[in-house]
């Protein structure tokens, strides 16, 4: 099953010092980005990739179950502060022999 995930990391109205930023950046920016590409290395993210100018990730995913799903999503680092939107997908091909079945239908009663 193919899903797109889209992680925002929830920022606070306070500036952070200099000393909490590096923080987290060593704990959470760099963790995260790692585990992302191991999980790209062994093919559960099939594509994406940070969002420019922002704290946040947008990628494909192939899960077996949403079981999978949430503890690979979970084993981000940066999941308990982000904001988490998933989006079930259909694959292209499935669509298509979909679309073409109502085509076919649409059809034979017109007929």
């Amino acid at each position: 099953m193919l899903f797109l995930v889209e992680l925002d990391h929830v920022k606070s109205d306070a500036p952070m010092p200099p000393e909490a930023g590096r923080a987290f950046i060593e704990q959470v920016i760099l963790p995260t980005l790692e585990r992302a590409e191991q999980l790209a290395a062994e093919k559960k993210i099939v594509s994406g990739g940070a969002v420019a100018g922002r704290i946040a990730l947008r990628f494909t995913v192939e899960a077996e179950s949403l079981r999978a799903l949430d503890q690979m999503i979970s084993s981000l680092p940066i999941w308990p502060l982000a904001e988490t939107l998933i989006t079930p997908l259909v694959a292209l091909g499935d669509r298509r022999t979909g679309v073409q079945a109502i085509l076919q239908s649409l059809a034979s009663r017109s007929s």
